[in-house]
């Protein structure tokens, strides 16, 4: 099956991902599977479940990129890390721990002022559809 250029029966290999990417700038070290925003400077950073201002995660990094390198980053499709252990069919939210390696749970932030964003969608154990909703709810 095809989504634009998006092959959806092509699993990707551990620690790769398929789908539409762009090449950004990270604002500080990131690794595979980081969930970042941009920010006004340009540059893509570890988003933060516990600040509206840091919870619009928009990309996922691919690789590790050390801080104000460029890197490739997915914005769409599927992305796969024999590490992980998802549950399948469950939602998939950015975390209030906003630390590289640390950005995705499925788990969704309860707390006042915390920001819920749906990040993707476990669609095995190891691999999850990443399609970031651009709308976010900060609870009160």
């Amino acid at each position: 099956m095809r989504h634009g250029n998006i092959e959806f029966n092509t699993t990707p290999l551990d620690v790769k991902a398929s789908g539409n990417k762009v090449t950004l700038t990270a604002g500080e070290n990131v690794a595979f599977g980081d969930v970042c925003y941009v920010k006004s400077d340009g540059k893509a950073w570890l988003v933060d479940a516990t600040d509206i201002t840091k919870g619009s995660g928009l990309v996922m990094a691919i690789a590790t990129i050390s801080g104000n390198a460029s890197g490739a980053f997915l914005t769409y499709g599927v992305a796969r890390n024999d590490a992980w252990n998802w549950t399948v069919g469950g939602l998939i939210f950015i975390t209030i721990t906003g630390t590289t390696t640390n950005t995705l749970s499925q788990t969704k932030p309860t707390a006042t002022d915390e920001v819920v964003q749906v990040a993707g969608v476990a669609t095995h154990a190891d691999r999850m559809f990443f399609a970031p909703q651009l709308v976010q709810v900060e609870l009160e």
